[in-house]
């Protein structure tokens, strides 16, 4: 099955999302979820890695991990290691049940060949 999701852009400030009766800014509604997320799951995280013996992920406050970043190198196929920084970033996506309507340009009917002719003539007679 096609994936129709599409991730909504949270940093449109006037996107306002309803669930039942509760509405929220979308940008309000994800900033939320990330501090969530990061504020306590993170521990939950590090309590996995350790248990696997993978060892844990910097814990700094929710601000690096979600603004600022956290240093890191990221090593790809082919490639050296990069330094750099990495950030948590939420992301909400939404699937339409209702299909788009797209709005289509008025069409401007195409000038006949002879309305010059008629322009030349009535500025002949004028």
């Amino acid at each position: 099955m096609e994936d129709k999701f599409q991730s909504l852009d949270s940093e449109q400030g006037d996107v306002v999302i309803t669930f039942n009766n509760a509405t929220f800014k979308l940008s309000k509604l994800v900033s939320v979820m990330s501090e969530v997320i990061v504020q306590n799951k993170l521990e939950v995280l590090n309590n996995k890695f350790n248990s696997q013996g993978c060892g844990q992920l910097p814990c700094f406050q929710d601000d690096y991990w979600l603004r600022q970043g956290v240093n890191c190198q990221v090593l790809k196929p082919g490639k050296s290691w990069q330094k750099g920084k990495a950030r948590i970033k939420v992301t909400l996506e939404f699937f339409s049940n209702e299909p788009e309507i797209e709005q289509t340009p008025e069409i401007k009917k195409p000038e006949s060949p002879l309305d010059d002719l008629r322009r030349k003539i009535n500025e002949a007679t004028s």
